[in-house]
């Protein structure tokens, strides 16, 4: 077995000593305290479930704010839809004498003209049943619409979160290979400056230190950049995880949940249709009743002061007008209503079917993942952390050299972030097959009293 020289024994105890402490496979360092959220943060590390996750989208993303004003006004649509049409007052001056009276002499304001005051008011027949049908099934649309969007966009944030999670795990493990870079380097050049080997050696760790240190910076760019994503879609400033096993638990846990049973057709986009179609057909049973005139009656008073060719001075009237549906009796909106619920059948349709084909490429993918993932935890990473642990064991013993225990740690750093890479394509298929599926957060208040 090699000796290791005495200046790398004392090379690896000054990094021992003088280094930041590093957690071992074996010994992982303890987790730093994660930050609490804030009314004006949200931490991932104490990210609530799928049910907060969304009333905290509802509250804060400026996006749901509009959301809202949609569905207050599909709300003001059906209080409108189930008014009765308002009453019509006119007044009238009538029999107003333009020159000489007849019989002569007569006053022209107190005894000849009439006064009338009348009040009219239109009763439609069978045409506000439907019309508030249509009102209520439309707020229903609008309402689980809106459903749709604040599910979709709560599993936006667990995807965003997850980014988050691996991009911390990247971080910390680059940081370990840069430091590790840094040491191989420096031996190295040692070697080269007592002539144990070329400078060649020392000018390539100094180039792959170069390199993993870039891939650090652009790691840590693209943390701040998931940041940046999940603070836009919450509303809230998101703060990391904290830690890399803060982070790797976040993904485990998700991982290790089972998936529920599968209910497509109450997925809220779908249901949405469902209530687009119901409200068309009620707007086309409202047009198709276009036929059935609506009468108005009015009542009127008049004061009629010409009594002096014998008509009554006060009397009353009563009138009843009925339109004619000849030319216009509701086709144009026949013909719209029923173009919009085949529409909405068809989209549902599709939508179902492509839910089912979805559902089968899913599952294969995660069954190829869960199979990668499980060899890589289960055999991989283990026999990699082995080797480090050994080649600890072996340096400090000095029957080791400590570049091939640098090498070792280098390799299995690759493997955890590969490891993570994979955790992340997994977590994902897992939110893909639940974005399929019927699963999702529970509903507001505002929005599930009216579905």
């Amino acid at each position: 077995m090699r000796r290791v020289p005495s200046l790398l024994v004392a090379c690896l105890l000054l990094g021992a000593t003088a280094a930041p402490a590093q957690p071992s496979p074996s010994s992982p360092a303890p987790a730093a305290p994660a930050p609490a959220s804030s009314p004006a943060s949200l931490s991932l590390a104490s990210l609530p479930d799928e049910d907060g996750v969304a009333a905290l989208l509802w509250e804060r993303s400026p996006e749901f704010a509009s959301a809202r004003a949609r569905v207050a006004s599909s709300r003001s649509d059906l209080v409108r839809a189930g008014l009765m049409p308002n009453p019509e007052l006119d007044l009238g001056l009538n029999t107003v004498p333009l020159g000489p009276t007849n019989p002569p002499g007569l006053n022209r304001w107190t005894e000849v003209p009439n006064y009338g005051v009348g009040i009219s008011e239109q009763f439609e027949l069978g045409k506000r049943g439907p019309r508030k049908d249509s009102a209520r099934a439309a707020l229903a649309s609008t309402a689980l619409d809106v459903q749709a969007n604040l599910r979709t966009r709560t599993y936006d944030v667990l995807e965003r979160a997850a980014e988050v999670a691996t991009a911390e795990v990247r971080v910390a493990e680059l940081e370990k290979l840069a430091d590790d870079a840094s040491r191989l380097t420096e031996l190295q050049r040692a070697r080269a400056q007592r002539g144990e080997t070329a400078g060649l050696d020392a000018d390539r760790s100094a180039l792959e230190e170069a390199q993993l240190q870039g891939q650090l910076a652009e790691e840590r760019n693209h943390l701040a950049e998931v940041l940046l994503t999940c603070s836009q879609t919450v509303g809230l400033a998101c703060t990391p995880f904290g830690n890399r096993e803060a982070a790797s638990q976040f993904l485990a846990t998700r991982l290790s949940r089972p998936l529920p049973e599968a209910d497509v057709q109450q997925r809220p986009d779908l249901r949405s249709l469902e209530a687009q179609q119901h409200s068309a057909r009620s707007a086309l049973k409202l047009a198709r009743r276009r036929w059935i005139p609506d009468p108005t009656l009015r009542a009127g008073y008049l004061r009629d002061q010409f009594v002096v060719s014998g008509n009554q001075l006060n009397s009353l009237g009563f009138t009843l007008t009925v339109p004619l549906p000849f030319f216009d009796h509701g086709q144009a909106d026949a013909l719209a209503a029923s173009a919009t619920a085949e529409a909405a059948e068809r989209a549902r349709l599709q939508l179902t079917a492509q839910a089912e084909r979805d559902m089968t490429s899913l599952s294969a993918q995660r069954q190829a993942v869960e199979a990668r993932r499980e060899r890589v935890h289960t055999q991989t990473l283990p026999q990699a952390s082995s080797l480090v642990q050994r080649l600890e064991a072996a340096v400090k013993a000095g029957g080791a050299s400590m570049l091939d225990l640098l090498f070792a740690r280098r390799t299995y750093g690759q493997l955890l972030m590969d490891a993570a890479d994979l955790d992340l394509a997994a977590f994902r298929l897992s939110v893909s097959m639940e974005r399929v599926r019927a699963t999702g957060p529970k509903a507001p208040t505002e929005l599930s009293e009216h579905f």
